[in-house]
């Protein structure tokens, strides 16, 4: 999710300021499947081009054994947001990715976007929300298979989900409520929401969407790490100008580009797919981490500020070092073939 083109916020500096280099556990390069970050990915894609791109280059990484993508669950009300997920899937090959509907997608009260028109052109066998399970119950049946501390949950939107998860109850695999079978088993969050406006900024990108959740999860003792990407990057990150002049009309990161930019020069950044690339250690030295000892917060007029110091000594605010690496990255990944 993003804001509007321009810009309503400014962020704040982050009073702490070393770079550190991301854990050797999460570079992923080279590793086989079952060594592989373990992602669950929570998704607003129905409008936005950053959504389908990082589905896309998931889908990617998927196929290579880089990542091991567990589930995608969405977290707007498009009832046929998952049957859009199911056509970049099975694009990909990856028909089987279990997918989850946000509770009450029925109501259909969210933007389509080029939902409807991705999937009038690509193949897929989910047609609507009916066909698949309610996103947290996706997610406590998928967390309770996992090993303990293995589990990355990428969200790129809103945090409806996020909250739902928290505040569930035993059932679907496990007896432990939502916030013990999160510590046992979740590594920790990384979070697509990194800008940080002044303290009287209204809610602003994800918080918007669902206000309650955000607030719920952010200031609810969500019991792992949190790592808040900054979205400036991404607002920078205009990629996917060649996929019109270098890809089959079929290619499904095609297909998006040219539903959403008519093949034009890119309409809008890439605000997802750095979150993304962090959470699986891709290219560590493009990253800083930052904030150390702090930790975000709601501010009172709804939108985010960085709180230090904090009772939540391992969040972090992640900055990218090198901006032009990271498109060149994105860009080389939007470009592999689907299968």
């Amino acid at each position: 999710m993003r804001g509007s083109k321009s810009v309503r916020a400014v962020v704040i500096a982050v009073v702490v300021a070393t770079s550190v280099a991301s854990s050797a556990s999460w570079s992923a390069a080279g590793k086989k499947s079952n060594d592989a970050p373990r992602i669950i990915i929570d998704t607003d894609l129905s409008k936005w081009w950053d959504d389908a791109s990082t589905i896309g280059i998931a889908n990617v990484l998927h196929n290579d054994g880089t990542i091991n993508l567990l589930g995608i669950v969405s977290d707007v009300k498009n009832d046929v947001a998952v049957a859009a997920l199911d056509a970049l899937n099975t694009a990909s090959g990856n028909g089987k990715i279990p997918l989850g509907a946000v509770e009450g997608s029925a109501e259909d009260s969210f933007d389509h976007g080029y939902t409807d028109e991705l999937i009038a052109q690509l193949p897929h066998s989910v047609k609507s929300s009916a066909d698949v399970p309610e996103a947290v119950a996706l997610y406590r049946k998928i967390l309770a298979k996992q090993p303990n501390g293995s589990v990355t949950i990428i969200s790129l939107g809103g945090f409806t989900n996020l909250a739902g998860l928290l505040e569930s109850g035993p059932g679907q695999g496990s007896k432990l409520d939502g916030r013990e079978l999160i510590a046992k088993k979740v590594d920790r969050l990384v979070q697509m929401d990194g800008l940080f406006p002044t303290e009287n900024a209204p809610p602003y990108t994800n918080q918007e969407i669902d206000l309650p959740a955000a607030t719920a999860v952010v200031e609810g003792d969500w019991p792992t790490p949190i790592a808040w990407v900054d979205g400036l990057p991404g607002i920078a990150a205009s990629v996917g100008g060649t996929l019109c002049t270098t890809k089959d009309e079929d290619h499904p990161m095609r297909v998006v580009y040219e539903l959403l930019f008519e093949c034009g020069p890119p309409g809008d950044g890439n605000w997802d797919a750095p979150a993304f690339l962090y959470a699986i250690g891709d290219q560590p030295e493009i990253w800083e981490e930052l904030g150390q000892g702090g930790s975000a917060a709601i501010a009172e007029a709804g939108g985010l500020k960085w709180v230090t110091p904090s009772d939540r000594p391992d969040d972090l605010f992640v900055h990218v070092f090198d901006q032009e690496a990271l498109n060149a990255r994105i860009d080389e990944l939007l470009a592999v073939d689907a299968k």
